[in-house]
């Protein structure tokens, strides 16, 4: 599998990774390979046609690393469209583990999505990193209304299947965030 990761990212082509999540739930993800280690990759994310910002999933879930006839030509659209000059990132992330990971992003300042999707867990939490623990790392959430939660959300690393940050979502929600007023 390493090795056809590194094909994929040294030919710089937009590729679509099966991810198998739990024992029931395979998840998509569309994106161009920009690094890895034994146990992370980091992807500039596609949408459609335009580059979605990063995400970093866990290696061992991957059952499937696509590159078929039509993937093929839409990495030669997104060649025609120019985009493929904007792929790359501007940051040095540690794709050691979890731990390093977080540590990075939280030196960065980056708020970031953090996914278990799992059926059994599947939670989605948003915002700033408190603290990138041995075990766990902590995230103060915001609630749809950009409210932030009282006090940090532990996450387990094992239960991490995705972690996404600098994309629109996170960038554009994380402006507007907001704690609740106290009592005088």
């Amino acid at each position: 599998m390493l090795e056809k990761l590194r094909s994929h990212k040294e030919a710089n082509h937009r590729v679509r990774i099966y991810s198998k999540v739990s024992e029931n739930k395979i998840q998509l993800r569309n994106g161009y390979i920009l690094g890895f280690s034994d146990k992370l990759l980091l992807l500039n994310e596609t949408d459609d046609f335009r580059l979605a910002g990063y995400a970093i999933i866990r290696i061992d879930q991957i059952k499937k690393v696509r590159f078929n006839k039509g993937d093929k030509y839409f990495d030669k659209m997104m060649r025609w469209e120019k985009a493929i000059e904007k792929v790359g990132i501007k940051y040095q992330v540690d794709l050691d583990d979890w731990h390093s990971v977080f540590k990075s992003l939280k030196t960065l300042g980056l708020s970031v999505i953090t996914e278990c999707e799992a059926e059994d867990i599947d939670t989605f939490t948003i915002g700033p990193i408190t603290k990138a623990g041995k075990k766990y790392v902590y995230i103060t959430d915001f609630d749809i209304e950009g409210f932030f939660d009282d006090s940090p959300t532990s996450i387990d690393y094992q239960s991490i299947t995705r972690v996404a940050f600098d994309t629109e979502y996170i960038n554009i929600f994380s402006k507007y965030t907001r704690h609740h007023k106290t009592g005088k």
